[in-house]
């Protein structure tokens, strides 16, 4: 007994095996995609961050990691300024979510480069 599968992307046919000998190159491509949105992020919110000294705005990076990419702000007191925080009379200081503000502006256009280079990766036009 025996069992086929085709698969299909785009109207294109795609072997496991093909899969599987050009795996590493998207991954390589959507990696770089990533960091270059992580960057764009920092951008965005070092452009919107409150600033006072400066500390904050300069915390902010982008690293790279094996499974994409992370962008944090290694201020002390970034967290607060991100989320809000109570006073220590009890009120509330709002979040102003700078960090979360930039994510969202940057994730849809990630997401579409990501579609669009495996949409031609799977053409054959990245071959």
């Amino acid at each position: 007994m025996s069992l086929e599968v085709e698969a299909y992307c785009n109207g294109m046919p795609v072997s496991v095996e093909w899969l599987r000998l050009n795996e590493n190159e998207i991954k390589d491509l959507v990696r770089d995609i990533i960091m270059k949105g992580a960057l764009e992020t920092v951008q965005i919110a070092k452009s919107i961050v409150p600033v006072k000294t400066g500390r904050l705005r300069d915390s902010i990076q982008a690293y790279e990691r094996v499974d994409g990419a992370v962008v944090l702000a290694s201020a002390p007191y970034a967290g607060p300024v991100e989320l809000g925080h109570m006073t220590r009379s009890g009120s509330l200081v709002p979040g102003r979510h700078f960090l979360a503000e930039a994510a969202r502006q940057v994730i849809p256009s990630i997401a579409a480069e990501i579609e669009n280079c495996i949409n031609r990766y799977f053409r054959g036009e990245m071959l």
